[in-house]
């Protein structure tokens, strides 16, 4: 299993994230850190991803409903319809999780989101998981291993 931990420079990004054993940093891209599948098919319109951005503060007042309101607005997946936020607590701070189906709005192929918003008291952080619904079973135990090992800086 090939697990690294990267650690990001503080004037670059404030986070720490672990690479999984199928998940690898690709790069940086509009305020974007992007984890992408290793060893994608070529052919593959959607792959495995972790998408993870910073974010300004949301008050505590807020947050109900927050990551709902975040994924309806994100431009690449389309939602037929989004089940509760869960909370959840990573890295010491308070969050929400969504995990669901959509549908890739390019390629048009069924996919599952993990969805996860960290809330800090100076900047709170997206996490975005996805891969392909056939292959979702497969990737998510790394998933949740990468979004496990976010810290933050």
């Amino acid at each position: 299993m090939h697990r690294r931990h990267l650690l990001l420079a503080a004037a670059a990004l404030p986070f720490g994230v672990m690479e999984g054993e199928h998940l690898h940093l690709a790069g940086h891209v509009l305020g974007w850190t992007i984890l992408r599948d290793r060893a994608p098919s070529r052919a593959a319109p959607e792959t495995g991803m972790v998408l993870i951005r910073v974010q300004r503060p949301v008050p505590p007042a807020s947050r109900p409903g927050h990551l709902a309101a975040m994924l309806r607005a994100f431009r690449p997946f389309r939602f037929a319809g989004l089940p509760a936020e869960e909370r959840v607590e990573l890295a010491g701070l308070p969050g929400a999780a969504i995990e669901t189906r959509a549908m890739g709005t390019g390629s048009r192929q069924a996919v599952m989101v993990r969805a996860v918003c960290l809330y800090g008291r100076e900047r709170s952080f997206l996490l975005i998981a996805s891969a392909p619904e056939a292959e979702w079973a497969s990737l998510r135990p790394d998933v949740l291993r990468v979004m496990e090992g976010f810290r933050p800086g």
